[in-house]
């Protein structure tokens, strides 16, 4: 879930909707490349699989809702040239591979570092995990102790 704690096994829905995710779409010879890219920028999603399109392109998760400008005009003039890309969003994102397969507080963890509240980014620590009973199968409960500051800002 993105505006609460949520963990579930395998559960990529909010309310019975498709999760969204925004994708930068490219040509297949580029992928890697764009991979590099984005992953160096701190960009690349790793929660969800990179997936290729009906068409034979291929799409590139990116964390936030956006993806500035600068960062698509970097990826066609430097990162690979002569390539294109356009912005999209995948309707229901396949969850990655590590992403499935991890504990339900690693997923925590990974999703808490994308906290925005207000357009500005959190810190958030986990200061203690403690497993519950689970009553549903395929759901894990814990309880935690969180602590939430704002990021402070460099400039």
């Amino acid at each position: 879930c993105r505006s609460n704690v949520c963990i579930a096994n395998n559960m990529e829905r909010e309310g019975g909707k498709p999760v969204a995710v925004v994708a930068v779409v490219t040509e297949p010879q580029f992928t890697q490349r764009y991979r590099e890219y984005l992953k160096k920028q701190k960009l690349l999603d790793r929660q969800h699989r990179v997936e290729k399109m009906p068409d034979g392109t291929v799409a590139l998760p990116v964390l936030g809702e956006t993806l500035p400008e600068q960062h698509l005009q970097e990826l066609r003039t430097r990162v690979a040239p002569g390539s294109t890309c356009v912005l999209s969003q995948l309707r229901d994102p396949r969850p990655s591979k590590a992403t499935q397969g991890c504990a339900p507080a690693r997923r925590l963890c990974l999703e808490m570092s994308r906290w925005q509240v207000h357009g500005k980014p959190w810190k958030t620590q986990i200061l203690h995990i403690q497993p519950v009973k689970s009553y549903a199968p395929h759901v894990d409960h814990i309880v935690l102790d969180l602590e939430c500051r704002p990021c402070p800002i460099v400039g």
